[in-house]
Formats: C-alpha cells, structure tokens, sequence
C-alpha cells in the first residue's frame, strides 16, 4: 500500500467503528490507529449490561443468512462456530387467544415456497390470504424508480390489493421487528429491501442468532484490533471533532485531552455527530443528516420460577406485539428468562416500568399459559433512546455517504448511505466502505 495515512482515530465502538477498524487493519493498514469509545465497554447496541446478577443483551439481536458482511465481520474476529442460522426460513407467530401459526419455507421456487404456509396462516382470512399474493409476484419483477423513494411501502401494498387485516396481523409483523417502523412509515425501497430478501430469498432469508452474550462481539473484536496494532480506549467520550484540513484532525474529549490525527473516522449516530461538529464543518455537508428521525426499541425481561416457553422465539400478535425471546433457549434452565422486544414501541415508550410489565404479563400468559403457574422472580426494561433512524419516504436524501469530502474526515454508520435500513449488516457495510474510502483515498 502506497501512501497511507499516519494516523486513523476511529471514533465509535459500535459494530460500525469495529468493522471499520477491523477491516483497516486487517487490509494492511500498519500506521497508528486509535479507537474511542465513550462506555466503558464495547459493542454499543450489540452489547451486553449486568442487572442483578444477570448478564442482559441490549436487544434479542437476529440476523439473517443474507447478511453477508456482518457474518463475515463474525467470523473475521473469530466468532465463527457462534454463529446459528437455520437451514430453512421458519417463523412461528402467536396470539392473545393462544393461537399458533407457522411461516416456513419449502423446496419450491419462490414465491411459491412460502404458499402452504399462507394457506394455512390461521390469523388472516382467504381473501386476506389471497391479498398477499400480489406483492409477492409483483416484487420479483419490480424496480423502482427515483420518484419511489417518496412513496411508503404501505401505500404500495395497498395499490397491488393488500387488505388492511394482512397488513396488521402479518406485513406489521414483518416490516416493525427489521425496520423499528410501520409499513406506512417506511419508503419503498426500504421495505422492497426487506421483502426481497427475507421472504423471497429462499438462501438469503433465513433466521439465525449468534449463540452466548452479545458482549463477546466487542471484546473480539477489541482483541483482533489490539493484536493488529490497534489500540482501543474506552470511557473516553469525545466532545469536539475539528478537521482542521491542515493534514491534523484535533479530536477533543470531555476530560480535556486531545487526540490528534491525520484522519478521523467518526462512527457515532448521526444526532450525536452534529452536537460534536464545528458549525463550519457542518455547512461543508451535502446531506442534511441531522434530519433523520429516529425510534426506541424496548426489551421487557421477565424471571420466572420455572420455565414458561418451550420454543426459541415466536412472533406475538395484537396487544403489546413483538417477538417473544426464550433467552436461556438449550440451557438447563431454558424458558425461565422471556423477553419481549418492542419495536417501534409508540405510547409504551411513556408507560412506566411497572405497568408495562404487568401489562406484557398479562397479554402473554394466552401464548405462554404456563406464566399463571410460575412465580414472577424478576423483571427489567431496557429502553433505548433512539435506537435506530426511521426509514421513512424520502430519509434517503438525509443519508450521507461515508466520504463528505471534507479533509480528513470520514463517516460510518447504519445512519450513512449505505443502500440498507438501520441493521447489523447496514452497520458493518457503513464500515467496511469507511475503511475502504479511507485506503483508497490514501495516494495523495
């Protein structure tokens, strides 16, 4: 490599900041690189906190097959053999009334290989049913045009004969667990993204977890950074990122001390980077990304007596709606620790903690009727702020790329224009593509 950069302090250690620096360094980038990360841990939405003895992930995270950068990110640092991903699409759903339905794949060609589940999907009725053939043809031979990104993936259900009860009872269902937003407040492309890939991509769609805490994500990552020639700072909170364009980038932290570079990567969400730039450097911008707008997700734990789930995960209807987690799944005491994630949480983002959990009690012991004889032990809501931006029609031209062209300064980010909604695998792309901007741009 010609010309590289001296020094890269990649701000961020979120997936995006680790992807980002994982892929410098392991494409022979032998210069001083820097990684600061405000919490004392890292991993960021990928991370895991202590609650009274438990160990809890910040999200009940899946992946699917298709996340071919993220998978590779994985197994990069080592984290191979914790990858689980099933050898078919199969998804289970459930009601306030008990009743199981099942999405699965088969050996037919797609569409079709997901027909006898929809015939047999109990929660929808036949016209329901039939509604949701359209945008299933209609999206094999579908490209959308510029004028598109301006339309909501609702709109476009509708248009192809979608009925309102297949849009809540299964499309919501769909769309709110990938995207933290409805259908009518995601664009198009977004959710023709989600479509194409997970319901019609027989090899990409998929559903799979990485087995263990999340928190081993950050701390391989952390030992392939620092066995690479990286260092690693966390509890260092950056206040000020000045690309002086001068050759030296001075970064700033909360404490007063300085960080000086010649590039800075910076890998915070978006809203957090304009509070940290100048408002010079902000006006360089071409995208106006401080104008994204973004959604929480919560996570309701609840610790039983004895177990109270006897599947993996299942996708919950109606009431509170969300998937319900077994997060002991194939311990020996599996189905004693449930929890609900909440996408696109809405007015149980204000309810309190405790009668929310009351609440999700309450509606889940229909699919779960073994909760009326365990003894609830213990419970904790994680909530967070802001988790991912909304995709929603027209948000694309809020997306920056990962080159401003402003000197010496770069960007990652599942916020950044990547082509993908707020992922894990639109996180490790914003990175990979950082890191190569980066590399590429070195002979100067």
């Amino acid at each position: 490599m010609v010309d590289q950069p001296e020094s890269i302090t990649v701000i961020g250690g979120g997936l995006a900041g680790l992807a980002a620096a994982t892929r410098l360094l392991d494409r022979g980038y032998d210069g001083e690189l820097i990684l600061l990360e405000r919490a004392p841990f890292l991993g960021g939405r990928v991370s895991t906190v202590d609650y009274k003895g438990h160990r809890l992930d910040l999200g009940q995270h899946m992946h699917v097959s298709g996340f071919e950068f993220y998978l590779e990110f994985l197994a990069r640092i080592g984290l191979e053999d914790k990858i689980r991903t099933q050898p078919r699409l199969e998804a289970e759903f459930r009601d306030r009334s008990g009743k199981i339905g099942k999405v699965e794949g088969n050996n037919i060609l797609p569409p079709f290989h997901l027909a006898s589940s929809l015939i047999n999907f109990p929660f929808i009725s036949l016209i329901d049913k039939a509604s949701f053939a359209g945008p299933l043809l209609s999206a094999l031979l579908f490209e959308y045009e510029e004028d598109d990104r301006q339309v909501s993936f609702g709109d476009w259900l509708r248009r192809r004969g979608t009925t309102q009860r297949s849009i809540e009872r299964l499309w919501n269902q769909i769309i709110i667990p990938t995207l933290n937003a409805t259908v009518d407040e995601v664009s198009l492309p977004m959710g023709m993204m989600i479509l194409k890939r997970v319901l019609l991509d027989k090899g990409g769609g998929k559903l799979g977890r990485l087995d263990g805490n999340l928190d081993q994500i950050g701390e391989k990552a952390s030992d392939f950074i620092e066995s690479h020639g990286g260092k690693v700072r966390l509890s260092s909170p950056v206040s000020t990122i000045d690309p002086a364009g001068d050759g030296e980038c001075r970064v700033e932290l909360t404490d007063g001390g300085i960080v000086k570079s010649e590039i800075v990567l910076s890998a915070v969400p978006g809203y957090r980077l304009e509070r940290i730039l100048p408002e010079p450097t902000l006006n360089k911008f071409s995208c106006p990304f401080w104008n994204l707008n973004w959604n929480s997700i919560l996570n309701v734990h609840l610790f039983f007596s004895e177990g109270v789930m006897d599947r993996e995960f299942f996708g919950f209807l109606e009431g509170t709606a969300g998937w319900v987690f077994n997060v002991n799944w194939n311990e020996p005491n599996s189905g004693d620790h449930v929890c609900l994630t909440l996408s696109d949480p809405g007015e149980l983002e204000n309810m309190n903690s405790k009668a929310l959990i009351n609440l999700v009690i309450q509606e889940l012991s229909a699919p779960l009727p073994r909760i009326e004889d365990a003894s609830l032990l213990d419970s904790a809501v994680l909530h967070q702020p802001k988790a991912t931006f909304k995709p929603d029609p027209g948000s694309s031209s809020f997306r920056q790329s990962q080159n401003p062209e402003i000197p010496g300064l770069y960007l990652a980010g599942d916020w950044t224009d990547t082509g993908w909604p707020s992922t894990m695998e639109g996180a490790v792309r914003s990175g990979y593509l950082a890191a190569d901007e980066i590399l590429g741009s070195s002979n100067r």
